[in-house]
């Protein structure tokens, strides 16, 4: 094989408007080389293949590979959804998290003569197999296999992660590659998948059922008349978590257009995904520490790419646990970030994740800690959240006469706060018809010294004073 190859940069320039009285004109460019190869599969031509590298590519990191063929329609589009989905946002050294796939390089493939290389093997036999390539496709896949895969593995650092994207005739082509042998990639896009024959769909049907080696999405549009039938025959038989069928609201030339960003995200959907942690947080043996070493492992084996769990993931464990009222989970989850990331949780926190969760012993323990605290920040978050306490004792402990000697407590130590404390004293009484003397005291303190604050407004105060 010979490769002869010429390297271009160009931009993709998109316009966008902002604002509605005045707009702002910003430009967005994709960079990306095009690059000619020849090949013994097509002699005496130049194939054309553009490359779309990530902003920032890191030479000591590995990036999976989308290849997308019919260049000429698929490849701007492919690219710009991939820059966008894969976008990483740094603020103040914080990732704000706003990737949901891998950052992937995206390869075109422009096609000579798109007719004689991806027309279907539609076999008008019973017998017929169009899974085997007509003489163009196979020079096709051949190329691909040999040529332009090999070539990306050598310039670039990739994961081994490949995935493919096909429209129409290549849709066709795409969804067939598995059955060849040597198939380089593990994720494929089919948008607007027509079958002929029935010996197609017994080949297929079953193949779709059992895959568990590649990430799969079909895509069909409602108003795609002569290529929707067989994927909406498929929806109703087939299912797979390898496998995603949707139906778009679309014609065909719109398909890859609305359709492709769901396909590009499924291609990657364990990417951040969290969900297991509902399932083994419960088991008996569950660690945190190998659950987020399990985390890593998976994203290893199924793309490649080396991976911590971002923060706010992280974070969201907590609130997981919250929603299943794992006490076990959360508490692991706490001392991991202390120990660990060295991240101690503040008393606020603390006290907010046990009343969620509902172990209220540990709850009030937290909320009298704070109270008795002499840390500033934590007095005012404590003065800033004076409602979750509230909360608490009257609607969670339903202890009305604890609540009230709390805010009490505050009523002393917080001299700058005493109307906010005096409220909760008034409302707590007189809601719940206990220490009248106490509440009509904190009642009148209020409707004197009344000024504006985050609690209440002075019709509360008449409101509470009708009851």
């Amino acid at each position: 094989m010979k490769l002869i190859i010429n390297i271009f940069s160009f931009l993709l320039i998109t316009s966008f408007a902002f604002g509605q009285t005045k707009s702002k004109i910003e430009i967005s460019s994709l960079e990306y080389n095009i690059v000619e190869l020849k090949s013994e599969y097509f002699p005496n031509e130049n194939r054309i293949i553009k490359i779309f590298l990530p902003k920032n590519y890191d030479i000591t990191k590995k990036y999976p590979v989308i290849y997308t063929l019919d260049g000429y329609s698929l490849f701007d589009l492919t690219a710009k959804y991939v820059d966008q989905l894969s976008k990483l946002t740094i603020e103040n050294d914080y990732d704000v998290a706003t990737d949901v796939i891998p950052q992937s390089i995206v390869v075109g493939i422009y096609h000579n003569n798109r007719n004689k290389e991806t027309t279907p093997n539609f076999s008008k036999y019973s017998d017929g197999d169009e899974t085997i390539y007509l003489e163009g496709s196979e020079k096709l896949k051949n190329f691909l296999f040999e040529d332009v895969v090999p070539y990306i593995n050598t310039k670039y650092n990739t994961s081994g992660y490949n995935s493919i994207i096909g429209h129409s005739n290549t849709a066709h082509f795409v969804i067939c590659l598995p059955f060849q042998k040597n198939n380089a990639f593990n994720g494929i896009i089919s948008l607007s998948l027509s079958g002929e024959s029935e010996n197609f769909k017994r080949k297929i049907e079953p193949y779709l059922t059992t895959n568990k080696k590649t990430n799969i999405f079909i895509g069909y549009g409602t108003k795609d008349y002569d290529f929707n039938e067989f994927a909406k025959d498929l929806k109703g038989k087939v299912f797979n978590n390898n496998l995603k069928i949707s139906e778009f609201n679309a014609n065909h030339n719109e398909m890859p257009a609305i359709s492709l960003i769901q396909g590009i995200k499924f291609l990657f959907n364990e990417y951040r995904n969290i969900e297991d942690f509902y399932i083994e947080s419960n088991k008996e043996n569950f660690d945190i520490r190998e659950y987020l070493k399990l985390y890593h492992s998976k994203n290893k084996k199924l793309y490649g790419i080396e991976t911590q769990i971002k923060e706010v993931d992280f974070y969201s464990l907590i609130q997981m646990s919250i929603n299943t009222k794992n006490k076990k989970a959360l508490n692991q989850i706490i001392e991991y970030d202390l120990k660990v990331n060295g991240y101690p949780t503040q008393t606020h926190t603390l006290f907010f994740y046990n009343k969620q969760i509902g172990d209220f012993e540990k709850a009030n323990y937290l909320a009298n800690k704070i109270m008795n605290s002499k840390d500033d920040l934590e007095n005012r978050i404590l003065n800033a959240n004076l409602e979750s306490y509230y909360d608490f004792y009257i609607n969670d402990l339903k202890n009305t006469e604890m609540g009230i000697a709390f805010f009490q407590q505050g009523q002393k130590k917080f001299k700058d706060n005493q109307l906010e404390f005096s409220y909760f004293i008034a409302k707590a009484s007189v809601e719940n018809n206990t220490q009248k003397r106490l509440g009509k005291t904190n009642l009148e303190y209020c409707l004197k010294n009344y000024k504006e604050n985050r609690y209440f407004r002075e019709i509360d105060l008449k409101e509470l004073k009708e009851e």
